[in-house]
């Protein structure tokens, strides 16, 4: 399918781009760097970072729409209650930590305090992540990480918070009908732990047209170097670029193959590149991050390019976060997403190929 562009927020995209993997003819404005600790990934200092600008639930709609389709992504500060999701984190950690001794002993679930004593890698999140590194997808944390998807504290949590955020992105995209699908995924990262690579979401969602927004909502604090997302400096029109090529690579695959974000004409795990410094300077682009806190969501378009920096956490605190998709449920959207994570029906190509693989 090649990039549809949505009629209520269209995309400049410069003419000059060129294929995926190649740099653009005419660079893109540098960012002057803020005060930002440094931040890495698994290939060592992420470059030129800076701080992404916050905006307030109380910003004229017509302000967050402008920013929104300027710069792919809205930092919308105490959208939600900070105790509710505090809480949430609380018995999110508390189950996480049953049988994998996830968390410091003594320390309060709230915190999130990561036991230095254990192996990061035990925590590595289930199906892609872990088929990408090459680890079997069994285990007490990976039964904890798929329980916890259809666990009901989670499922009550997820309402509350779709219910909030429903109308404030549906008035801001215009929706019909604003609706938060059913399936989403809840994530850790422990500090140490590998990082989410360089992807738009677009790869996962092509089933359908490209108008579904993404929120990415914070279960807790993150600080900085917490392992929180950086966005591509105004970078969706790559995004848009790339899914157009992989549309063309993809032609004369089955249609079952063409929609996949895992088929053979795409990186392992359905990324663009592990090293989020080198692709930034590719580009010529900054990767903006925030200190995210507690009620925070993050709204980015599908193709916004963005990525996780490693979680060095000053205080050892594990990051928690939970992504919400949105569409108009009056208009056509990939309806893979109607089903729940890790459920029999859920088409999870990346864990249903480590399944096999480890029955075989």
């Amino acid at each position: 399918m090649a990039a549809t562009l949505p009629p209520n927020g269209p995309l400049n995209l410069d003419v000059d781009l060129q294929r995926p993997h190649a740099q653009p003819a005419e660079p893109h404005r540098q960012v002057a760097p803020s005060s930002v600790p440094t931040l890495y990934g698994d290939d060592g200092e992420i470059e030129n970072t800076r701080l992404l600008t916050p905006c307030s639930p109380d910003t004229p709609v017509e302000e967050l729409r402008r920013r929104y389709w300027q710069d792919g992504v809205i930092w919308v500060k105490g959208l939600l209650d900070p105790n509710l999701v505090n809480d949430f984190r609380a018995a999110y950690l508390s189950m996480m930590d049953n049988g994998t001794d996830m968390l410091k002993p003594g320390t309060d679930p709230r915190e999130g305090i990561f036991n230095p004593e254990t192996d990061w890698r035990e925590f590595t999140l289930p199906g892609a992540p872990r088929v990408a590194a090459g680890l079997p997808d069994t285990g007490p944390f990976v039964e904890n990480a798929i329980k916890s998807h259809h666990w009901s504290r989670y499922k009550e949590f997820k309402d509350s918070v779709g219910k909030q955020i429903e109308p404030f992105i549906g008035n801001i995209l215009e929706f019909k009908d604003s609706w938060c699908l059913p399936r989403s995924l809840l994530r850790c990262a422990v500090p140490g732990g590998s990082i989410t690579p360089v992807h738009y979401d677009q790869i996962f969602l092509r089933a359908g047209p490209p108008t579904s927004v993404t929120a990415w909502v914070p279960i807790g604090d993150v600080e900085v170097e917490g392992g929180g997302l950086i966005y591509l400096d105004r970078a969706h029109d790559i995004g848009a670029k790339y899914e157009e090529d992989f549309s063309k690579l993809n032609a004369d695959l089955s249609n079952e193959e063409r929609m996949s974000a895992f088929n053979k004409n795409m990186e392992k795990g359905g990324w663009l590149d592990k090293n989020a410094s080198r692709f930034g300077d590719q580009w010529s682009r900054a990767w903006p991050v925030g200190e995210y806190e507690a009620g925070d969501v993050v709204f980015h378009t599908p193709y916004t390019i963005h990525a996780g920096a490693k979680n060095r956490s000053p205080k050892g605190r594990v990051r928690v976060s939970t992504d919400l998709r949105f569409v108009d449920k009056t208009k056509p959207y990939d309806e893979r997403w109607t089903f729940l994570a890790y459920s029999e029906n859920d088409p999870n190509v990346a864990r249903k190929t480590a399944l096999r693989k480890q029955a075989s």
